[in-house]
């Protein structure tokens, strides 16, 4: 049986990955659709459904990074017959090269969370952040601060939804009041159920070093992207 890869390993390629698809490159993002795709089957339904479910809620970010992009890029015209109404060509494919980055992000994310307990989070980040630990920075706060954040999203998206009114107020500035109001609603509830939360202990066992083969490992995954990233 295989060895399981630990847990600083996988967060160090999560952030290592994301780092190589940002160059936004044609080739590049093609080597990421890929080891994306191969990382999500890995996770099964639940993890391509999380990965569609997280992809749908940010589709309005998505278009409009690619409008931004389209219509302040200078370039050449889409549209000839529209004049300067018209997106740059060079503009669309520049948004949708930073659209697709954001969209491999969320799948690396999603896969590290899916495949990966709390505790391991907490050992890898632990792991990741000793170099750090002379400057006096608060590690274990941190490592498993960050990992409860993650965990909390989804709570915070259903609050969001339940505090969502049937029918929105008429109005500029009657919306923006219930704007307001829903904020200031969604803030107290938020740290009501923060309150009311129960304290689970996280029990970490010391983690030792991650072996060769696994750096060999995580060094053979990323090839392809660093090859394509050089060419």
């Amino acid at each position: 049986m295989s060895e399981p890869m630990h847990p600083a390993l996988k967060i160090l390629g999560v952030i290592l990955f994301i780092l190589g698809v940002a160059q936004a490159n044609w080739a590049v993002l093609g080597v990421g659709v890929g080891l994306a795709a191969v990382a999500l089957a890995a996770t099964g339904p639940a993890g391509v459904g999380r990965f569609l479910e997280m992809s749908r809620r940010l589709k309005w970010f998505f278009l409009s990074i690619i409008l931004i992009f389209g219509w302040f890029t200078p370039g050449t015209p889409l549209l000839e017959w529209a004049g300067a109404w018209s997106p740059a060509r060079e503009g669309l494919v520049m948004g949708l090269q930073r659209t697709l980055v954001l969209v491999l992000a969320v799948a690396a994310v999603v896969w590290l969370l899916q495949v990966t307990s709390r505790e391991s989070l907490v050992k890898g980040l632990l792991w990741l952040t000793r170099p750090l630990a002379p400057l006096g920075l608060p590690r274990e706060r941190f490592a498993v601060r960050l990992v409860l954040t993650l965990e909390a999203l989804p709570q915070v998206r259903i609050l969001v939804a339940a505090g969502r009114p049937e029918r929105p107020p008429e109005g500029a500035m009657a919306r923006l009041q219930g704007l307001g109001r829903r904020a200031t609603g969604l803030f107290s509830e938020v740290l009501e159920q923060a309150e009311k939360a129960p304290l689970e202990p996280i029990h970490l066992d010391p983690a030792p070093p991650p072996g060769l083969r696994q750096w060999l490992l995580l060094c053979l995954i990323l090839l392809p992207l660093l090859l394509a990233a050089l060419h």
